[in-house]
């Protein structure tokens, strides 16, 4: 069977048998015969098996050229002894079937340099390498060493691919243990930025930190921009590295380094060396390592694109998600939730009542995003914030000139709300006059705008909200009764947060969004024992201020509002005293002394007993502490 023997200086000769139709041949390591040297193309040549039994080479657009017996070639029958040349690699064709140990014998006196020649068997599927003179016990344990370690670090990806980390640093160990490097590392390149960035590190020497371990930067990017492993028996000798200041500052000898590969893009390097002797490392040594490395490309491949997997389904699952989120376990809001499920499918009026900051405007969006009417828009309009002289034109918009800057139409809220649901806040603060208007528009479907003669008809939902009992208002003729019971069709009402207590700690964790890993439990009774006088808007505001201000990862009673410390139902102002601040800074210093009040005077500057003094001034107990 025809072969070909490939003879690099410094390199053991090969033998290739040709069973294939088609043997490619390059510096890419997924060749047939795979070449080590920077002057053959990734996708250099390749041999063709002719109908009638001959053997053609071809040149697929390598960089350098390719020759047949000195000369430049792009396609040639190759007869018996052609010395096909590639970059610093010669491949010598033979036609004759693969000779006996005593013909490899006399081929080395005659042909080669070398006394060892490798055999490399080539078929559609893999490559294994053998050495023929060296056909003893010790090598094949050697082999087979290996190769179980390859098997076992395939089953470690397939099931632990999500653990890049743990897998990296495991490879490093192995590639340092198998081939008795000195030193080594991988870097990985930052899905980000693009820069490269060690992520872990071996120094077995002992001379120095492994943080500090000092490489030549050339072998390593000469890898990342190629892509293809890198050997050198001693590169203060190399040709390619020799002349590099690194290489001779650092005075490195033998090294390797193969790419981490995935899908043709290099996503790190593994780098090792020995700085004592030259030839520390074989090309068999480099052919594990890149094996070795390919199967950590595919594990760092697939870690990656699990990761964006992850990211995406989050930012859908962000998309997708409800603009409301309704967080408590008490009994009382459980009994809103199921109101709003059965109510949400139907076209009822709802008037929502309860105190500011209870959610009321929250639960108009859960009603309507629970509706039929999900995909129509929903308009809310808060009728306290708009001055009386506007509201009218807010809600039924007005014509182009039908007041002073009046530049152009406008619609109005009810407009823009057709097909959707409209929601009226704070209803119980609307003039009579207004009252009218609204009572006519739900009654009727339409209206006109300012300044208009057209009927527009709208096809609404009205959702209200009030923090007054309309009831009363009603009485007091303040509020319409005929539009009390238009929009009291189906009264929802919403508890305070002090009548239900159960709901303050889940709340405030939430509010936390993760970044506070939980509250201390005296910071828990605090919280429970105020009475919340803002509702849930208030508390939320304390949650994120006590985030923002608190230290560390705990929230502690000195992280919140001095008001609420004091259990005041006085919403006090944003700029705290010169005596908050001060009764802050002791709780804090008495926390981080654990109540030592010698260290606390201290570190304050002041004496005991003045210490002593501003305690019992600001009633600060050690239980709060």
């Amino acid at each position: 069977m025809p072969y070909l023997i490939l003879k690099r200086a410094g390199s053991k000769d090969k033998i290739f048998k040709l069973t294939k139709a088609v043997t490619t041949i390059g510096r890419r390591h997924t060749n047939d015969v795979f070449l080590m040297d920077e002057s053959v193309s990734r996708d250099h040549a390749k041999i063709i098996k002719l109908k009638d039994g001959g053997y053609e080479i071809k040149d697929v657009g390598a960089r350098h050229p390719t020759t047949v017996n000195g000369k430049i070639v792009s396609s040639h029958r190759l007869r018996e002894r052609d010395k096909i040349g590639l970059g610093d690699s010669i491949l010598i064709f033979k036609s004759e079937e693969t000779p006996s140990t005593a013909q490899v014998e006399f081929l080395a006196t005659e042909d080669m340099s070398q006394e060892t020649l490798e055999v490399a068997s080539l078929d559609a599927k893999k490559t294994s390498v053998f050495s023929v003179a060296d056909l003893d016990l010790q090598s094949l344990q050697k082999d087979h060493q290996r190769l179980m370690l390859l098997y076992e670090v395939g089953k470690a990806i397939s099931l632990h691919f999500e653990d890049s980390h743990h897998m990296m640093d495991e490879i490093l160990s192995i590639a340092l243990r198998t081939l008795d490097a000195e030193r080594g590392f991988i870097a990985l390149v930052d899905e980000n930025t693009g820069d490269l960035t060690c992520e872990f590190v071996r120094d077995n020497t002992g001379d120095q930190e492994p943080e500090k371990l000092e490489v030549s930067r050339t072998i390593i990017h000469k890898v990342l921009r190629g892509g293809v492993s890198i050997l050198t028996a001693n590169a203060l000798k190399d040709s390619q590295f020799r002349d590099i200041k690194s290489v001779r500052e650092y005075s490195i000898r033998s090294a390797v380094c193969a790419p981490l590969l995935f899908r043709e893009e290099v996503m790190g390097v593994v780098y090792l060396d020995n700085r004592v002797s030259a030839g520390s490392f074989s090309q068999d040594d480099l052919m594990f390592l890149t094996a070795l490395c390919h199967q950590a490309g595919i594990a760092l491949g697939n870690a990656w694109l699990h990761r964006q997997v992850v990211q995406e389904n989050i930012r859908l699952g962000k998309a997708l998600k409800p603009k409301f989120q309704f967080l408590g376990e008490s009994e009382k809001m459980k009994k809103v939730f199921a109101t709003i499920k059965k109510v949400a499918p139907t076209e009822l009026t709802v008037l929502i009542q309860g105190d500011t900051g209870t959610g009321k405007e929250l639960v108009a969006q859960a009603i309507h995003s629970l509706s039929p009417r999900r995909d129509q828009p929903f308009i809310p309009v808060n009728c306290a914030a708009m001055p009386k002289e506007l509201i009218e034109s807010e809600l039924f918009g007005h014509e182009k000139g039908a007041f002073t800057h009046a530049v152009s139409t406008r619609q109005g809220k009810f407009e823009l709300a057709d097909g959707g649901t409209i929601f009226l806040d704070e209803i119980g603060d609307m003039s009579l006059d207004m009252q009218a208007k609204v009572l006519r528009t739900l009654e009727e479907r339409e209206f006109q705008r300012i300044g208009g003669s057209k009927n527009i008809n709208v096809d609404v939902r009205v959702i209200a909200a009030t923090n007054r009992e309309l009831g009363k208002y009603v009485e007091s003729g303040e509020f319409r009764e005929d539009l009390y019971y238009r929009l009291n069709v189906v009264l929802l009402k919403l508890p305070t947060l002090r009548e239900r207590k159960e709901d303050i700690i889940p709340l405030a964790e939430n509010f936390m969004a993760g970044r506070i890993k939980n509250i201390s439990h005296n910071a828990e009774k605090l919280l429970l024992a105020y009475d919340w006088p803002g509702n849930v808007r208030e508390l939320k505001n304390c949650i994120e201020r006590a985030v923002v201000l608190g230290q560390g990862e705990v929230i502690q009673p000195e992280d919140l509002p001095m008001h609420i410390r004091k259990g005041s139902k006085i919403i006090p102002s944003p700029l705290g005293t010169i005596e908050n601040m001060e009764e802050d800074h002791i709780v804090r210093v008495l926390r981080y002394t654990k109540w030592n009040k010698s260290d606390a005077a201290k570190i304050l500057g002041v004496t005991r007993q003045t210490l002593d003094n501003k305690i019992n001034k600001y009633k600060i107990k050690k239980q709060h502490i």
